[in-house]
C-alpha cells in the first residue's frame, strides 16, 4: 500500500553526515542558567495551594513562542486533553513540582495563547507544536531562547537531551538533569524499531534507569553542537536539533526533526494569533455562503 502525504513545509534538501562532540556539561543536574532555552509545561494539581506540577517540556526559540511535542496538548483527533486554563509555561525553573509565584523573579510563569499542531499530526509523527504564550519572556542570564535547526542534517556522535530524576527518595519533585545521548544511524533505528524514522533522529543512552523517571522530559530539545548549520551561531550554547517525542528505554528514543520542518516552524513562530484566527473565521463565512 502506497501512502502520499503532503510535504509542504518540508526542506527536502538532505545534507552529508555530520560527526560532532559531546561538551563537558554533558551528564550532571542541570544548575539554574544553564539551560536558558529549556521551560516545563505544568498542570494545576491543587488549586487551593497553586500548585502545578510538570508533565512536559519545551524549548523557546522566539520571546512569545515555544517548541514543543503535539501530544503533550492533543489526542490523535486533536482534541485537548486538558484546557489551556490549567496549564503554565515556566522558565528558569529546575524542578517539576511547585507553587505558583506571587510575582516573577527567577522563575517566569506564562499562560497558554494558542497551540499550533501539524496538519497530519498523529503520535509520534508529525509531532511538533509551536505555543504561543500570553505575555512575552524577559530575557536575562536565566531565560533565553535557542536557535533552531535550519538544514536536514544526520549528526553522528554524542548530542544533549534532558532528562529528569528524584534526587532523594522521598522526594515528591524531580531535579532536571543534562544527558549525554548517542546518535544511532537511521539504518539501525529502523531495523531496530521496524518502523520509518525519517522524521527522527534516533538516540541510545546507557542510563535506562534514569529514563524510566523521565516522562516529564517529553517536548524537551535535543541539542547539538559544532552541527555547521548557519543558525548555530554559538558553537557553546549549541543548535536545537530536535524535540523529543517516545522515549524508549532498552530501544532508540525518538527525537522529531526539527530542520527538516524549518519552514513550519518559522511560520508558525512568527504567526499573528489575532490575524490567523481572522481568516480562520473569513474562511469559515466564505464556506457558508456558498452552501
Amino acid at each position: 500500500m502506497l501512502i502520499v502525504q503532503d510535504a509542504s513545509n518540508v526542506t527536502n534538501d538532505q545534507y552529508p553526515l555530520v560527526t560532532i562532540r559531546p561538551r563537558q556539561f554533558y551528564g550532571k543536574e542541570v544548575k539554574i542558567g544553564e539551560l536558558k532555552h529549556h521551560v516545563f509545561i505544568k498542570k494545576l494539581v491543587n488549586k487551593w495551594k497553586m500548585m502545578y506540577r510538570a508533565i512536559c517540556s519545551g524549548n523557546i526559540i522566539t520571546q512569545e513562542r515555544v517548541l514543543t511535542s503535539s501530544h503533550c496538548f492533543l489526542t490523535n483527533r486533536k482534541k485537548y486533553r486538558l484546557s489551556l486554563k490549567y496549564l503554565k509555561v515556566v522558565g528558569g525553573t529546575l524542578s517539576t513540582y511547585q507553587q505558583h509565584p506571587m510575582h516573577d523573579s527567577i522563575q517566569q510563569w506564562r499562560s497558554i495563547k494558542h497551540v499550533y499542531s501539524q496538519k497530519f499530526y498523529r503520535f509520534p509523527a508529525y509531532n511538533l507544536a509551536v505555543v504561543v504564550v500570553e505575555k512575552p519572556w524577559d530575557f536575562n542570564q536565566y531565560v533565553n531562547k535557542i536557535p533552531y535547526a535550519s538544514k536536514d542534517h544526520d549528526f553522528d556522535g554524542i548530542c544533549m537531551a534532558i532528562a529528569v530524576r528524584s534526587v532523594k527518595s522521598w522526594s515528591t519533585s524531580k531535579n532536571l538533569f543534562s544527558e549525554e545521548f548517542r546518535m544511532i544511524k537511521r539504518f539501525d533505528c529502523e531495523r531496530t524499531l521496524l518502523r520509518s524514522c525519517r522524521l527522527y533522529f534516533c538516540t541510545g543512552t546507557d542510563t535506562s534507569k534514569l529514563l524510566l523517571d523521565s516522562i516529564e522530559s517529553e517536548g524537551g530539545g535535543l541539542i547539538c553542537h559544532g552541527t555547521g548549520d548557519p543558525q548555530e551561531v554559538n558553537e557553546e550554547q549549541g543548535l536545537l536539533v530536535g524535540v523529543t517525542s517516545l522515549i524508549y528505554t532498552k530501544l532508540p528514543t525518538l527525537h522529531h526533526k526539527v530542520g527538516l520542518f524549518h519552514k513550519w516552524v518559522t511560520d508558525e513562530a512568527h504567526t499573528n494569533v489575532e490575524v490567523h484566527n481572522v481568516l480562520m473565521l473569513f474562511c469559515l463565512l466564505i464556506k457558508l455562503c456558498i452552501y
